[in-house]
């Protein structure tokens, strides 16, 4: 009896030891677990810190290089080693493009012009979209012709940028309704693009991207009056000035104060005083949002454009090759060759230097003297962006990357008097 009551003592005492163990297992597991649920919460609230928040997916962004033409400061000749230097297919207007302003001389290409369909017209070996942005009437039609939004233009010229801005805007169909049809679209500056090998539309935005050529105040303004005066063939011409001086013309009711000023923060109409402020602004607009060219560095301009861009004439014409066919590309070609223009870096060369587009001699306003004065007083705002123009040309040489030599304009030793043309 004794024996079996040991024997029962020792069993339970196994029993107990075993529960005892498997209780210190349990408790080892349960602080494994609990440093793996920790683990796992940690991790998990780094995540949903740290991750982004669901939103769509970014859309691919289309940059259109947009020139301001500021009359008088070489948009002209600029338009046209767009086309023939670079073979850039332009949206212009007849104050950048002299092809554009005599088309009436030619009903042919005139009713191109006409025609409702937008599409791309041919001239002297350069290319065109069917427009003519120098009016409302003609910027409506390029933007409810959707000219942006279809890619038809690599550049974009016009003599107002605050009017050109509708092309990027909401005109034409009412947003999202199309034919009767919805489409979430229209309207919006956003075209729907199918990415390669994708077979997803994600939407494109098209941006603008600022440009412009400057060149002092009161050299442009005189070299303008006297354009006007006399060029008979020229889209400034009038004739009512040629009973006109300089200085009647500045005191004139038809003369426009601080035209750059004005023309960037929307007060064209003389009757709107300027205040400091609207001087500010306009400031403001070149530092964020414009790449600064100078007349009197035409060269350096034209190279920091060209490097900006991407813009390369051998690869604009292997694209048309491609998109156009190789027939449409040697014709292009030979049309350049017949119009004298060679290779690419002469070409410019020809066009920046010695031939330069609109040369119109005139007297020169001299410092100091009554125009210059007054001139002085009525553009003090146009003077002070101007001055700061050339301080924002200096700092993007290295902000935005110009000095690294890649690309490289060889200037012309054929300068000319800026003074004098234009």
């Amino acid at each position: 009896s004794g024996q079996q009551t040991t024997a029962f003592a020792s069993a339970k005492t196994q029993q107990h030891l075993e529960m005892i163990k498997r209780l210190l297992l349990e408790m080892e597991s349960n602080d494994e677990e609990d440093k793996m649920t920790n683990a796992i919460d940690a991790s998990w609230e780094k995540a949903i810190r740290d991750n982004p928040d669901i939103t769509p997916p970014k859309k691919k962004v289309h940059h259109v290089p947009f020139f301001w033409h500021i009359p008088r400061c070489g948009g002209t000749t600029l338009s046209n080693l767009f086309g023939s230097c670079l073979s850039l297919i332009q949206a212009s207007s007849s104050l950048s493009s002299p092809l554009l302003f005599h088309r009436d001389d030619d009903e042919a290409l005139a009713s191109r012009f006409r025609d409702p369909t937008m599409y791309i017209v041919r001239r002297e070996g350069q290319q065109f979209a069917n427009v003519d942005l120098n009016s409302l009437e003609g910027v409506m039609r390029a933007a409810e012709g959707k000219l942006i939004q279809k890619a038809m233009a690599e550049v974009v010229l016009v003599p107002n940028v605050r009017l050109g801005s509708l092309l990027f805007g909401d005109v034409g169909d009412e947003p999202g309704i199309k034919n009767g049809e919805e489409d979430q679209n229209e309207g919006r500056g956003e075209e729907v693009d199918y990415e390669m090998n994708a077979g997803t539309p994600r939407e494109v935005e098209f941006k603008g991207v600022l440009f412009t050529m400057f060149r002092h105040p009161i050299e442009r303004t005189a070299s303008w009056f006297y354009h006007k005066q006399s060029v008979q063939d020229s889209v400034h011409y009038d004739p009512s000035l040629e009973i006109y001086s300089l200085t009647d013309w500045i005191n004139s009711p038809s003369y426009m104060t601080d035209y750059m000023v004005r023309t960037l923060v929307g007060k064209v109409d003389t009757h709107f005083h300027l205040v400091r402020e609207d001087l500010d602004v306009a400031k403001e607009i070149l530092r964020r949002k414009c790449l600064v060219g100078l007349l009197d560095e035409k060269s350096e301009s034209m190279r920091r454009f060209i490097k900006f861009f991407g813009w390369n004439a051998e690869l604009q014409r292997d694209s048309i090759m491609l998109t156009e066919g190789e027939e449409t590309a040697e014709a292009i070609q030979a049309e350049r060759w017949h119009n004298q223009i060679v290779k690419d870096e002469e070409c410019q060369d020809r066009l920046l230097h010695w031939d330069w587009m609109n040369k119109h001699k005139h007297p020169v306003v001299e410092e100091g003297s009554l125009e210059y004065k007054l001139l002085e007083s009525k553009n003090r705002y146009d003077l002070e962006l101007y001055m700061y123009a050339r301080q924002l040309f200096e700092e993007q040489f290295t902000q935005l990357g110009f000095d690294d030599d890649a690309i490289h304009f060889e200037e012309s030793g054929a300068a000319v008097d800026d003074t004098n043309h234009a």
